[in-house]
């Protein structure tokens, strides 16, 4: 399953993707303005504009359920505390109608970013939620190439969850993309057949046709 520490990673990617929005640093520490003592940020935007400086930070909350108005609050004491002029929170699951209204309030803004969203940021369309149990991923590190007789070739690309080993399959000839369960099998379009096996995926080539 997705790690709080790949959430972090994934945020601050989708800032570092946003042209023109100041310059973005992950993961830094910034001096206490009282205390002087490190203070821990996801992600810290520095802007300059018309002789003033801005800095917003950009908090990442990797909560299973909605995240609440306490949330807010602690990220709003985090800003203050680093002398941040703008609080930014990105929440995996959303918020409560109160952490809105409280958001809403003191000029915080929530954004969404889905652990689907989050996982194609760190590795674009390599990372798959597993639609078969819902708790892990599947990683599409399975690929390769095959040199037939007469020159023509195939490439494939394809993973299994790391949990319950469902596998995702794309056939790079026909374009067919399916799910397999562990122990099934199917046929795609160039007559290919793809098994889901604790060992792996397993392709055995035009099958159909023999």
């Amino acid at each position: 399953m997705m790690t709080w520490q790949e959430y972090q990673e994934a945020v601050a990617v989708l800032y570092e993707q946003t042209d023109g929005f100041g310059n973005v640093s992950r993961n830094v520490m910034v001096p206490d303005k009282i205390t002087g003592q490190p203070r821990q940020i996801d992600v810290l935007i520095e802007i300059k504009a018309k002789g003033h400086a801005l800095r917003m930070i950009v908090d990442a909350k990797f909560h299973a359920v909605p995240i609440d108005v306490r949330d807010v609050e602690s990220v709003l004491a985090l800003a203050d505390a680093v002398g941040a002029n703008k609080a930014i929170v990105v929440a995996a699951n959303g918020w409560t109608e109160p952490a809105k209204k409280k958001a809403e309030h003191v000029g915080c803004s929530l954004e969404l970013l889905s652990v689907e969203e989050a996982l194609d940021l760190i590795v674009p369309d390599k990372w798959k939620m597993c639609p078969s149990c819902g708790v892990d991923c599947i990683v599409l590190d399975q690929e390769g190439a095959v040199t037939f007789e007469g020159g023509s070739w195939f490439w494939w690309l394809a993973g299994q969850c790391r949990g319950c080993k469902n596998a995702r399959i794309h056939c790079q000839d026909c374009g067919v993309k399916a799910y397999i369960d562990l122990g099934e099998s199917m046929v795609c379009g160039c007559g290919h057949r793809w098994s889901s096996a604790h060992e792996g995926i397993k392709i055995a080539f035009f099958e159909e046709q023999s």
